[in-house]
């Protein structure tokens, strides 16, 4: 038989296969495209599988690579950090030899101080609390030298505004001076209530000032101007227009001229709080030399133990005398009575005695009670030119 027929293994379509060459050529050529696509898939399969092959060659590859790569990060990484943290060996060494400098904070801004600048009176503290606690009894040393004021004739200001006194200088003399007077009125007239002669200090910055001084002299009271100055505590105001150690000379002449200026009839200046002001010796001249060129006596309040006043007051020629005993550290009555007996004794001892005390109720009982009873006990109430002229030796 001359033609057969075979079934594709891969169509599964009949094929006719003749004997002869030249009959069939073209029941032929669809076996030829099946085989050859047969050959084109399955060398696509064998590309696909070298392909993946080498994909995975490259995935092992570039996988090795990153982790060398993290490792050399890592290791390099790793030394910087330590050096940065323990430094070098050179560090090391310089900081072992050389200890590092201590931190410091940085500064603050110091306080603006009030001085100078309120609108309103302020309250006025007591001594204890403006001035830390200055000692309450002070006692005179006998001077070397008898002290002679160069202005100690009739003329000067202080012995023409001192009150008419008689003085029995066979008896111990106590004088009461009253500081802050002037803002707390009512205070202030009880005090003048007492028994005269007291000695009554006016803050320069008080109202109706010279008709407070006029009353004050009506009832036999000695005056005194009560000079603001700088006191130790930046947190403590001691009103408009004080003396502060901050202040060119000028402003202090202009200060203290104003304050001179505020009433008339005082004998003497004595100082509002200046626990720092005091101590500074170029202020304090400048102020006393223009208290000397009017005339007037100073009282140092000796709110500080290292106060210049007296000294200064000792080289200018200058009228002068000291506090000995502040009467109402403590403001309640059993103390004020307490230091009105130390102030007898100060008295007894060394012949002159002068206290300070503040309007406050405590301290105007406690006199109402003690002051009627001096002359009985031996002594003599006076004001504070008594005091100045025992120290000068005036008649």
């Amino acid at each position: 038989m001359a033609q057969g027929t075979k079934r594709s293994p891969r169509t599964g379509r009949k094929t006719t296969r003749s004997g002869k060459g030249g009959r069939g050529r073209g029941k032929a050529a669809p076996a030829t495209v099946g085989a050859r696509l047969d050959a084109v898939l399955a060398w696509c399969d064998a590309l696909w599988r070298r392909a993946g092959a080498a994909l995975a060659s490259r995935r092992a590859f570039f996988s090795a690579a990153g982790l060398i790569v993290l490792l050399v990060v890592g290791v390099g990484g790793g030394y910087w950090l330590a050096q940065a943290l323990v430094g070098s060996p050179g560090t090391r060494a310089a900081s072992v030899s050389r200890p590092p400098a201590a931190a410091t904070a940085p500064k603050a801004p110091p306080p603006v101080p009030k001085y100078g600048s309120i609108d309103e009176l302020p309250d006025l503290p007591r001594y204890s609390e403006a001035e830390g606690q200055p000692r309450p009894v002070y006692e005179e040393r006998p001077p070397a030298v008898t002290p002679v004021a160069r202005r100690a004739s009739a003329d000067a200001t202080w012995m023409r505004n001192a009150i008419a006194f008689q003085d029995d200088r066979s008896r111990p003399l106590i004088v009461i001076v009253i500081d802050d007077m002037g803002l707390d009125r009512p205070r202030s007239r009880r005090v003048l209530d007492l028994p005269a002669p007291l000695t009554v200090s006016f803050l320069p910055y008080a109202r109706e000032l010279q008709d407070q001084a006029r009353a004050a002299r009506g009832r036999g009271h000695e005056l005194m101007l009560h000079l603001p100055m700088e006191p130790m505590s930046s947190v403590m105001d001691p009103g408009p227009n004080a003396l502060l150690t901050t202040l060119a000379d000028d402003a202090i002449r202009r200060r203290t001229a104003a304050a001179l200026d505020s009433f008339g009839g005082y004998v003497a200046v004595n100082n509002h709080m200046g626990s720092r002001f005091t101590t500074w010796r170029p202020g304090v001249e400048t102020a006393l030399k223009l208290m000397q060129a009017r005339g007037l006596a100073w009282l140092d309040s000796r709110t500080h133990a290292q106060s210049v006043g007296g000294l200064v007051a000792d080289e200018l020629g200058m009228p002068h005398v000291d506090r000995h005993v502040f009467l109402d550290d403590v403001d309640s009555t059993d103390n004020v009575r307490q230091q009105l007996a130390e102030t007898e004794r100060v008295a007894r001892r060394q012949g002159v005695a002068i206290a300070i005390g503040h309007p406050h109720d405590a301290t105007i009982s406690a006199l109402a009670e003690w002051l009627p009873g001096l002359r009985g006990k031996g002594f003599v109430q006076g004001p504070i030119s008594a005091a100045i002229k025992r120290r000068l030796r005036l008649e």
